[in-house]
């Protein structure tokens, strides 16, 4: 096999375990055996023309691909930096977030489940399955629906090790679709290796389960803006009264 040859057989195929990112420094290898190929070949059975322009080809498209995949490493980790900052403006704010896969942390701060129907609800429960999907507990919905708070225990009345679980609706013997989602504000970004994770009180939910969000809680804020002020024009009170007895 000549050396052409060999340099083709090792761009050509992506399965042979070679890292495309070392073809920074394969290029000019390349580039130094080919012209040693065109230097060296016999006179009398020339390499053939189209061959040694197909091989620059098949190099040149897998650089391209190189190239092609580092830029698209970039932007994704560009993203994923906006996606992440833009997730701090929920916090503090009231939102929904459709029930299903939720990680829970604390079993004793569950977060109420609201449930909602077009027509009336009939024999619907919220059901609760672990990681292997066993189910370990069952709450009715009432027929007008409204907020279900889950107490975080199972049917022995014992509560759930923190881990993850599945919240899911039976509708029962209902006519309509019954809806149910967490409602409560969130309270911080959890940012890991994984993904991005919303705590809501004693969950974690993923940001795609959102489906609404409120506005944020000022009165909180300008509670404490008033308390500031009040306790500063005490202080400045008290300052000059002391001063002129």
């Amino acid at each position: 096999m000549s050396a052409i040859d060999s340099i083709s057989s090792t761009t050509s195929n992506p399965s042979s375990g070679k890292d495309v990112t070392q073809l920074a420094g394969t290029k000019d290898e390349f580039l130094k055996l080919f012209m040693a190929q065109l230097q060296h070949q016999d006179p009398l059975q020339p390499k053939d023309g189209s061959d040694m322009v197909a091989q620059l080809a098949q190099f040149s498209s897998v650089e391209q691909a190189q190239q092609m995949n580092a830029q698209l490493s970039a932007l994704t980790a560009t993203e994923s930096s906006t996606a992440n900052a833009s997730l701090s403006s929920l916090v503090g704010r009231q939102c929904s977030a459709t029930v299903g896969d939720v990680t829970i942390e604390d079993p004793s701060k569950m977060p109420p489940i609201h449930v909602s129907s077009t027509s009336a609800i009939n024999n619907a429960s919220i059901v609760i399955k672990d990681a292997n999907g066993k189910e370990i507990r069952r709450i009715a919905i009432p027929a007008a629906g409204g907020n279900v708070q889950w107490d975080g225990r199972d049917a022995k009345g014992g509560l759930v090790p923190p881990g993850a679980y599945n919240v899911s609706v039976d509708s029962g013997t209902s006519t309509s679709v019954v809806d149910a989602a967490w409602q409560d504000r969130i309270s911080s970004v959890e940012l890991g290796t994984t993904g991005s994770r919303l705590k809501m009180d004693g969950i974690t939910i993923s940001p795609s389960s959102i489906t609404s969000i409120g506005a944020t809680n000022t009165t909180d804020t300008v509670t404490t803006a008033i308390n500031a002020i009040s306790a500063g024009n005490a202080a400045n009170t008290s300052t000059e009264t002391g001063a002129n007895p």
